[in-house]
């Protein structure tokens, strides 16, 4: 299904003039490598730009990142081979940047450090392979820049470079990124651009796709049903920081028969898949180039996630990565969120067609197949984790029921996938990334609009039991999102209608019990704090992103932090003594603030009526996930702004 789905695509892509000419494939290029007309090294000119991403701590720091270049494509091996335009240090210069420990010197060596001998002469084979490549295949050509390359493979003596001060310049650099060709004052066009290297390499791809060919087994391909040459081996995928397969090591692919163990009816490799070579470079063309766009994948829960429409409709993908991103500074704030707003509300109703993004009608083909599919590195092959595919204004209303059941608060924000995984997650994690929720099932069922996993409840559920709310302002135990997710678990399950605020009207006795709890830790508060709770303060306080746990609390410790995880699965073991604690708090607040005394009693009664005098002994999951919910409403409507 996927590998098809792909093909499919590698059509539209062609069709709409997307991909790269066959044989060229985008590599990260950090220097250009500036050479006189008779072959010598001038200099480098440096082809990266400053980046600022965040660390595992979340500080922002500046990275250079290298530009991609398209390239004649390179073939993979583990022998020594150059390629047809070569873009490794040590092929090209056959030297390696080394450091005395002991004194601190730079050089330049022309053996590889610590390894055996048979390694260490690897340097000296692999610029020997260069030297040959380039003198076979570039030596009758004519062009300035052609010439300027075979000269410096004729001329360029690694012994004789190892004081060089152009490459002991770049230091470490010089072992571990990858170099592109041009001429002195002439960077705007490289090696692999000249004409005469562009007819060359043409010539030789077709001499390479003809070969195999007349010796490959042919058998019908499990993709297109034609009788064609399968492929033996398949090419790999993008892997690295931001972009590509993160964390998949060198060269991962996503069909790879490796072991012998693998062999079957004597079909090496992969003549066990049956898919020919065509589809090959099909499907891997089409994932490559959805792991290089911005539009079309993202990282999440520690998988790629990769996502396209079949029409090939850009602001599908745009509206999708922008629904993914985790932030993005492009977007002016509330901007975007605006947009995605007002999309998901006519999403819901099934009136999405478009939506205006920075006075651009984005026209949305809501009736065209949609592709989420989540990827992950396993050893050296890429691992599927789940497939989605749905119509897109069906996925559109599925996303907009998602944030419609996740709303706990009037005129609240949409909620981030990655904000439901981090909420999932205790905030004591020191590696919160490496958690082995599976979130891909709750991903599946939101895109799907089933039911969610059955631990998803119970995992939300103990995380608001067991955290507490250390740090100030930061809302660890309970928050919009996840008293947010527990509303929407209890209404996919239960299949209840379940109010966005406060339900003054429910009589369920675990809803009550939360909400009776919220009013005596109110009672508590109002009467150990000085503040006065003032009608500007109130609404204060409701703008807050998290709703009324913004009040400021004059308490070391509440009742919510001595109770709370008790009375969530057993009310009737701490009710009582809470009410009877109230009692003091009553007379406190009556001496000091009586004007709040008749409110409070008020709501306390009104709720009290509710549960007809008797508190549940033993609460199960679900009515659990209803104390949290009846607790949170009912103590944000204590801020809630009057209505006028």
């Amino acid at each position: 299904m996927l590998i098809s789905a792909l093909c499919d695509y590698y059509t539209v892509l062609s069709e709409n003039h997307k991909l790269k000419e066959a044989g060229y494939a985008d590599c990260d290029i950090s220097y250009f490598i500036l050479l006189t007309s008779d072959g010598r090294l001038a200099g480098f000119r440096d082809n990266r730009i400053e980046r600022t991403i965040k660390d595992k701590k979340g500080k922002e720091k500046i990275i250079l990142v290298p530009q991609a270049v398209s390239l004649p494509e390179r073939p993979r091996s583990t022998t020594i081979s150059a390629n047809f335009v070569e873009v490794r240090p040590g092929y090209i210069f056959g030297l390696e940047y080394q450091t005395d420990k002991s004194t601190g010197r730079e050089y330049l060596s022309t053996e590889t450090e610590g390894r055996t001998d048979k390694q260490k002469e690897r340097l000296k084979l692999q610029h020997q392979s260069f030297c040959e490549e380039v003198l076979r295949d570039f030596g009758s050509m004519s062009s300035p820049l052609a010439k300027a390359y075979v000269q410096f493979a004729r001329k360029w003596n690694p012994e004789a470079e190892t004081e060089n001060q152009v490459l002991l310049g770049i230091k470490s650099d010089l072992n571990k990124v990858k170099f592109a060709f041009c001429l002195e004052g002439h960077p705007e066009l490289l090696l692999q651009d000249d004409e005469e290297v562009k007819e060359k390499w043409r010539e030789l791809s077709r001499k390479t796709d003809e070969e195999p060919e007349k010796k490959a087994y042919i058998c019908q391909c499990s993709v297109t049903g034609e009788k064609l040459p399968v492929a033996e081996v398949h090419d790999s995928m993008v892997s690295g920081s931001g972009v590509g397969i993160r964390n998949a090591g060198i060269n991962p692919s996503l069909v790879n028969f490796k072991p012998e163990s693998f062999l079957s009816y004597n079909h090496r490799q992969g003549e066990n898949a049956c898919i020919s070579a065509k589809a090959m470079k099909q499907y891997t063309r089409a994932l490559n180039f959805l792991l290089k766009s911005p539009s079309n994948h993202c990282y999440m829960d520690g998988q790629t996630m990769i996502y396209w429409s079949v029409d090939g409709n850009p602001a599908n993908d745009f509206f999708m990565g922008c629904i993914f991103e985790e932030q993005s500074e492009q977007y002016e704030e509330g901007e975007l969120e605006s947009a995605l707003s007002q999309l998901m509300k006519d999403a819901l109703n099934g009136t999405a067609t478009s939506y205006k993004f920075k006075d651009i009608e984005q026209r949305i083909t809501t009736g065209s197949e949609y592709y989420i599919v989540g990827l992950a590195p396993n050893a050296s092959r890429i691992q599927v984790k789940f497939i989605c595919r749905q119509k897109f204004g069906k996925l559109l209303h599925n996303i907009a029921r998602f944030q419609s059941e996740m709303q706990i608060q009037e005129a609240g924000k949409p909620v981030a996938f990655w904000r439901v995984k981090k909420e999932l997650v205790s905030p004591a994690s020191t590696h919160p990334e490496d958690d082995d929720t599976p979130f891909d099932s709750v991903l599946q069922a939101i895109f799907n609009g089933t039911d969610y996993p059955s631990w998803c409840l119970k995992r939300m559920v103990t995380r608001v039991r067991k955290d507490s709310d250390k740090e100030n302002n930061k809302f660890i135990r309970l928050n919009r999102v996840r008293a947010g997710f527990i509303k929407a678990c209890l209404i996919r399950h239960t299949k209840e209608e379940i109010s966005m605020s406060y339900d003054s009207g429910s009589r369920n006795p675990a809803y009550v019990s939360g909400a009776i709890f919220a009013i005596l830790q109110m009672i508590q508060e109002e009467a150990s704090s000085p503040v006065k709770t003032t009608e500007k303060e109130t609404d204060k306080y409701a703008k807050t992103e998290e709703g009324a746990e913004g009040r400021p609390a004059k308490l070391n410790r509440t009742i919510k932090d001595a109770y709370f995880s008790m009375a969530v699965s057993n009310p009737a073991a701490v009710m009582p003594r809470l009410i009877k604690l109230s009692n003091f708090h009553l007379k406190k607040l009556r001496r000091d603030h009586p004007e709040y005394v008749k409110r409070y009693e008020s709501a306390l009664a009104d709720a009290m009526e509710k549960l007809d005098g008797a508190f549940p002994r033993t609460l199960d999951l679900y009515d659990q996930g209803r104390f949290i919910l009846g607790y949170y409403q009912r103590y944000n409507a204590f801020f809630k702004k009057k209505e006028k």
